[in-house]
């Protein structure tokens, strides 16, 4: 106990999942200025107070120290790339925002805002902490950004899943059921990957086909039916006999691999398809991405 390891204790205290803000404010040029911070916390309801902590060393304590008033932004899910812009040293923070307000910068599609007026500022070791009364705030109905373990994650209200939060306002979604909605989701994205892999020459089961050749060490046939058939999908002998006949897989005693030209053909074809999935993660946050692994995991391994 007589020896105190920082980054054991900063460790230790990212066990705690908090929320992540936003907080803003103008130095005495007018200039906005933001940063990140997850010490947001709740003080008095009557009369209604926060606080937060900034450390001594920010470029950002010069302006919060004299500043009259402050506002605070909870993060909601999805908003994870404005949170590190935040926490950037050097980016242009307010760069594309639309800032209407003389007062601290407010800004959009937050989970809550809060506008406070400074009311104490409390030493705190390598801190200050900001104590502020609420002005005036207002709330979305919107998942909170969570913050643990060092990475960020998402809350959901009860019940509620990232498929509530994609479909909202859709009712012809909302009320399809699960087995079809999934079954539409494949369907439509399966419509990408062929317009990728026809861009290549490849049928799906033919590249599925390759993808198990070149993933065994030179299989034989019933190896090559049973790797594809995990995929959904089922290798037949003709789709075989077009490989071998495009001289992409040749054939030693009943044994199969990829050729030069078929494994040209096979990454260029993968590399599509990568390229097509980064496209699509785009669309969804980081932790939509990991729940989506999760359940889609979870289902094929209770359907196996």
């Amino acid at each position: 106990m007589n020896v105190f390891d920082p980054k054991a204790f900063r460790t230790a205290l990212g066990r705690f999942a908090t929320g992540v803000t936003i907080i803003t404010t103008r130095d005495d040029t007018g200039a906005p200025i933001g940063v990140t911070a997850n010490s947001f916390n709740s003080v008095s309801l009557d009369p209604p107070m926060v606080l937060w902590s900034l450390a001594k060393s920010s470029n950002s304590m010069p302006a919060f120290s004299t500043a009259t008033h402050f506002a605070v932004h909870i993060l909601a899910e999805g908003q994870e790339d404005l949170s590190s812009r935040f926490a950037s040293r050097g980016a242009d923070r307010f760069a594309g925002l639309d800032l209407k307000d003389d007062g601290p910068p407010l800004l959009d599609e937050c989970a809550a805002r809060f506008l406070c007026r400074t009311a104490f500022q409390y030493e705190g070791g390598d801190h200050v902490i900001f104590v502020g009364e609420v002005i005036k705030y207002e709330a979305a109905d919107k998942a909170p950004l969570l913050f643990v373990g060092g990475k960020y994650s998402s809350a959901r209200r009860p019940g509620q899943t990232a498929m509530d939060t994609s479909v909202a306002g859709d009712m012809s979604l909302g009320s399809e059921s699960l087995t079809h909605l999934i079954t539409r989701a494949y369907r439509q994205i399966a419509g990408h990957i062929h317009t990728h892999l026809s861009a290549c020459d490849l049928a799906q089961p033919r590249f599925m086909m390759m993808a198990a050749i070149g993933q065994f060490e030179r299989p034989i046939w019933s190896e090559i039916e049973a790797r594809v058939a995990q995929t959904g999908y089922c290798a037949s002998r003709d789709a075989l006999s077009d490989l071998l006949a495009n001289g992409w897989i040749a054939n030693t005693d009943g044994r199969y691999a990829l050729t030069e030209s078929g494994r040209a053909q096979y990454f260029a074809a993968a590399d599509r398809l990568i390229a097509l999935e980064d496209e699509f993660s785009t669309t969804l946050t980081e932790s939509e991405r990991a729940e989506l692994r999760f359940i889609l995991s979870a289902i094929i391994e209770r359907t196996s």
